[in-house]
């Protein structure tokens, strides 16, 4: 029989593909969630994971096992999830469960850790939600409405309550239990993504100072290099000025890098969910959709222009860093054009020194030659039929052309 190997991912497609089944939930019923993001980049969520698999009693075997644990305890049902950067407990109970701590489930493991959220879900059998419940809300924003083609009815303000968890009503006497888990679902992914997606926000706001002090201290390097000295060393600290904040400028987009792009992929996943709800807003009071993208929309918008600002803002500086380097290489042409030009300029005034000194050493030397003939003539004049004038006036143009041609012959064997 033929055998393939596996590939190493195949369990974990296979895991994922079966993640996250939906319950049926028979109202009335209370559900709590809470959420927790790692203190220490992600190992204390590891080691939780472990921690979490021994509460519900599940070994972790193989590379599959489950980043989703599911077990009772004293008549709840407890879920923890483990995600990309947080962990979600979620666990079910009967409405009157007001305990919002229960021991037993292991939330005494998530002591070490960052609460994100804390959201409560009431269910109860009724076709509509009844008045005392909603008198638990703040009016001013209030979201009422009915959900899923008015299967249902869901409320919320999204403030938190004593327990610090935000509180959602659901009347679901229309709906089946399958269709009561698909609801309660959906309003915690709202819910999980809502809070997820509004943690940039705050970066955004606390790195609005900070880009703000880079573009100044761009603006002051190039004003600089505009008005300041042409000289190398102006030059080279303004480039070490620009090095400098570039530096600073890449950190910052390490920093927050993650976080922003994580904030759009949550805000898609938030819309998308939105949308599934499939709302109607009961009376005067708005929509889940509504109120949330009134809020959530500009929370996206400010952290995208503040990853455009910092994008925008290290393109500058790597232009403004190629100018400068175009302008001292300018400037260093220009020197060693002045300077190739003054040596040049040195060496005409050689050569030309070097002829003169040729054309005297041509006078000196004839001269000395035609003074050593003389004394030869002096003697030769009383057999000759010449005089000594005579003959030195004959002998000079040969002396000197003699002399010419051997210091041409000397200069052309050196060179």
């Amino acid at each position: 029989m033929t055998e393939w190997r596996e590939h190493s991912y195949r369990r974990l497609i296979d895991a994922e593909t079966h993640a996250r089944p939906v319950l049926g939930m028979t109202p009335p019923i209370r559900i709590r969630r809470l959420a927790f993001m790692s203190a220490d980049g992600g190992s204390d969520l590891r080691a939780l994971h472990a921690q979490m698999a021994v509460v519900a009693g599940v070994a972790p075997e193989g590379p599959a096992w489950a980043r989703q644990l599911a077990f009772s305890r004293d008549g709840r049902q407890v879920t923890w999830e483990l995600h990309n950067e947080f962990a979600t407990m979620t666990w079910s109970g009967a409405a009157d469960d007001w305990d919002a701590k229960p021991q037993g489930i292991g939330l005494e493991l998530h002591e070490k850790l960052l609460l994100v959220f804390a959201t409560r879900i009431d269910v109860m059998p009724t076709d509509t939600i009844e008045a005392a419940a909603l008198a638990g809300f703040n009016p001013l924003s209030l979201c009422y409405s009915s959900i899923f083609d008015d299967g249902a009815q869901a409320a919320t303000d999204f403030h938190l309550d004593a327990d610090g968890f935000t509180r959602f009503e659901v009347a679901a006497g229309r709906s089946g239990e399958l269709r009561i888990g698909v609801i309660v679902r959906r309003l915690l992914e709202i819910e999980t993504y809502r809070t997820m997606a509004l943690i940039g926000l705050p970066l955004a706001r606390e790195m609005g100072g900070r880009v703000a002090t880079y573009e100044n201290q761009l603006a002051a390097i190039m004003q600089q290099v505009g008005q300041g000295g042409d000289t190398a060393e102006d030059h080279q600290l303004s480039l070490e000025a620009l090095h400098k904040l570039s530096v600073d400028i890449s950190r910052t987009v390490e920093e927050t890098s993650f976080r922003f792009a994580a904030t759009q992929a949550y805000g898609e996943v938030l819309a998308e969910r939105l949308t599934r709800l499939r709302e109607h807003a009961i009376g005067e009071f708005t929509t889940i959709e509504r109120f949330l993208n009134n809020r959530v929309q500009p929370a996206l918008a400010t952290c995208k222009a503040m990853e455009k600002r910092l994008s925008g803002l290290t393109e500058k500086v790597r232009r403004s860093i190629s100018l400068l380097d175009a302008r001292i290489t300018l400037s260093i042409q220009t020197q060693n054009r002045s300077v190739l030009d003054a040596i040049s300029q040195t060496g005409r005034s050689q050569y030309r020194l070097q002829l003169t000194v040729e054309g005297l050493s041509i006078i000196a030397i004839s001269y000395y030659a035609l003074g050593i003939l003389g004394y030869i003539f002096e003697g030769l004049h009383e057999v000759l039929p010449f005089t000594k004038g005579e003959m030195l006036a004959v002998s000079a143009p040969v002396v000197v052309v003699l002399v010419f041609l051997g210091i041409r012959r000397l200069r052309s064997r050196h060179s």
